[in-house]
């Protein structure tokens, strides 16, 4: 169940769900050839990215 969410930079209650295309992945430090799809929530009204996440998070996991 999502939180209704607010931006907070114009109060904006409206909030779209919105990906990365073509090269706008996320990498591990130490990796440059796998990355995950990254998802942002965005307010609609002024364009401010509430949150980002990525789809795969496990691929960031230390691994010493």
């Amino acid at each position: 169940m999502e939180i209704d969410k607010l931006c907070p930079m114009c109060g904006g209650s409206e909030i779209g769900k919105g990906r990365t295309i073509g090269q706008g992945g996320m990498v591990p430090i130490k990796s440059l050839m796998k990355g995950s799809m990254v998802y942002a929530d965005i307010c609609t009204e002024c364009g401010h990215i509430l949150s980002m996440r990525v789809e795969k998070p496990e691929m960031f996991k230390n691994k010493n």
